[in-house]
């Protein structure tokens, strides 16, 4: 009886491992998507804060949908949910303008390459903040995968325009994202996922529309709204895919795998960017970069497997 529990017991443990892996892969699938939207419309002459508003207005509307529909509103009167929705300053709003503005004095691919290094400094931070440890296995896998991205995103960042700004503006981003998955990892432990993420996404954007009145009022901005339906409709999407469902997906994986383990998934996130920008920005790539790629799948397939056996 005790040895059909334990098969039992290990059963649900590997299925729940399984549904982790699963959630960290539809979040890089989905982040990566975001990143070739984003670049469609910024691209376009949208401004960058007019963008923001209406990608995590419209993911935050989304939720507020989802938890209508699945009856998950009184999730919003969680007592310690209005304390936990200021990590959306953290990410999306910082790590998100940080990023941009750290593109404009660099280039994307340099900002890509550093963002890549965010499972280093969740492994590094994790131990003494979550008491996770990464394995030899997992760290050597990480190297690898990272070393994919780099291939991946060649070296036009190091090649380009890179100012001292850029560089700053660049890990200032990374602190943030490490940041908000370290604190939104351990609240999750207690909050509801989907209430969190919804005001995470709505404190960013309303901090994402305070700048944009400053910008307007004082400064003298335009809008720069989309001026095209594509436009709209690209923008919309992208708080599906840049706002709303990579961050439910990614906190969703951390409830049931290690956080450092959910974080290693996202050197994909380029490579998603990369197929995406191939496929419908007309984009083109080269042998090292499909080489990169493989690096990547392969390093992470593995990765996958290894979590799913511990």
């Amino acid at each position: 009886m005790s040895s059909a529990g334990g098969t039992a017991g290990a059963a649900r443990g590997a299925s729940r491992r399984t549904v982790g892996i699963l959630a960290a892969i539809g979040a890089s699938l989905a982040w990566g998507l975001g990143s070739t939207t984003s670049d469609y419309v910024l691209s376009s002459g949208v401004g960058n804060d007019t963008f923001l508003v209406i990608e995590l207005g419209v993911g935050f509307l989304v939720l507020l949908v989802i938890g209508a529909i699945r009856g998950e509103l009184g999730g919003f009167r969680h007592p310690g949910l209005l304390r936990a929705s200021s990590t959306g300053l953290i990410e999306p709003w910082g790590a998100y303008t940080l990023g941009n503005v750290g593109i404009i004095f660099s280039s994307g691919a340099f900002v890509a390459l550093v963002s890549s290094l965010n499972p280093v400094l969740i492994a590094i931070l994790a131990a003494p903040y979550l008491g996770e440890r990464v394995n030899r296995r997992a760290a050597v896998l990480m190297v690898v995968s990272i070393a994919g991205v780099g291939l991946v995103v060649g070296g036009a960042g190091a090649a380009g325009t890179l100012q001292p700004f850029g560089i700053v503006f660049a890990v200032l981003g990374l602190v943030c994202g490490a940041a908000y998955v370290l604190l939104s990892s351990k609240l999750v432990r207690t909050v509801p996922v989907l209430p969190l993420v919804a005001v995470q996404l709505l404190v960013a954007a309303l901090a994402s529309l305070a700048l944009l009145v400053v910008r307007v009022t004082l400064f003298d901005g335009a809008l720069q709204l989309p001026a095209t339906t594509a436009q709209w409709l690209v923008s919309v999407a992208t708080g599906v895919f840049g706002g709303a469902a990579p961050f439910i997906l990614y906190l969703e994986a951390t409830r049931r795998i290690p956080t450092t383990t959910v974080s290693q998934f996202s050197t994909l996130v380029p490579v998603v960017a990369l197929v995406g920008g191939v496929i419908f920005l007309d984009d083109a790539t080269t042998p090292i970069q499909l080489i990169g790629t493989a690096i990547v799948v392969v390093s992470l397939s593995m990765l996958a497997r290894h979590a799913r056996e511990h």
